[in-house]
């Protein structure tokens, strides 16, 4: 009877390893076991997918010996800092599949005990769909829904970043701002959808005109403005200030309607006219005032 029972304990531990087994290989996350010394004692069925080897090929072998020596680095020395610490820990990262592709995911890591040693665990989550919706909520967040340009705080973001950059890189900087003349009129006889559609177009022909680097905003209403970065001289902006204007006036045909429109621009420059977004863009109202002033159809 005591063989018997010793038996089926046996069994019955056999099955609850193979059913713990199934279960693990079963997760579709990734997830894998490293003793003290950085080798691998341990993967399930997710995790060689990821590296795109057999567990054979990973157990008993370190992160030398399975990813490119940079990244094997940067595995090492994580792994190291938590075997000393203790504890656990995750963090962000971007991963490249075996099959090439690149995923946004989380490391969770944790040191244990067991059998006199200290062993890793680890899972990597997948986390792209939910960075991708992240990353599609703060460029609704930052873009003008009309136009499809930035919007002001986006603007005012960049802009803070790129008067840094050129206080490091002691270099120029220019911030445009143009106002629509004739707008409001074109709103009050063809209406607001005809407006819209008169700012998008606008919106359109102010960036073929411009460089990738630049950025183009759309502050409220008709006004609009672009930012310039790491230039050398004055004349270029100068140049297309005048290229905006022309491209401004020709005739837009709307929802059968010909409109004309045209622009004044007001121009500041980093650092002559301030080091700083607030200052920049209120010496560029102060310009874009002056050419209103002056006739409208031209730039200060």
């Amino acid at each position: 009877m005591k063989n018997y029972q010793t038996s089926r304990v046996g069994r019955n531990c056999a099955n609850v390893s193979a059913l713990i087994q199934a279960i693990i290989n079963a997760l579709p996350v990734p997830i894998f076991v490293k003793d003290s010394e950085g080798i691998y004692v341990y993967c399930n069925l997710p995790f060689e997918k990821f590296v795109g080897k057999s567990i054979d090929e990973i157990v008993g072998r370190g992160v030398y010996d399975l990813w490119a020596p940079e990244l094997a680095k940067v595995y090492s020395e994580a792994d190291n800092r938590l075997f000393k610490a203790g504890g656990e820990e995750q963090y962000e990262a971007k991963v490249k599949y075996a099959n090439g592709s690149i995923h946004d995911v989380i490391f969770h890591k944790a040191v244990f005990p067991f059998s006199d040693a200290n062993y890793m665990a680890g899972a990597i989550l997948d986390i792209s769909d939910r960075k991708s919706a992240e990353r599609e909520l703060e460029r609704i967040a930052m873009t003008d829904s009309l136009t499809g340009v930035a919007n002001r705080y986006r603007l005012y973001a960049a802009l803070d970043d790129t008067c840094k950059r050129a206080a490091r890189q002691n270099s120029m900087i220019a911030v445009m701002s143009i106002d629509l003349d004739g707008f409001k009129e074109v709103n009050d006889t063809y209406g607001h959808l005809v407006g819209d559609d008169a700012l998008v177009e606008a919106a359109e022909r102010i960036r073929s005109l411009i460089r990738e680097s630049d950025m183009l905003a759309r502050l409220g209403g008709d006004e609009f403005v672009i930012v310039f970065d790491g230039l050398e001289r004055k004349e270029p902006v100068y140049r297309l200030a005048e290229c905006v204007l022309e491209q401004l006036s020709e005739p837009m045909d709307l929802q059968g309607h010909q409109v004309t429109l045209g622009a004044s621009i007001g121009i500041a420059f980093y650092p002559d006219h301030g080091t700083n977004p607030y200052n920049l863009l209120k010496y560029a109202d102060l310009a874009l005032y002056e050419s209103k002033l002056s006739g409208k159809g031209c730039f200060r």
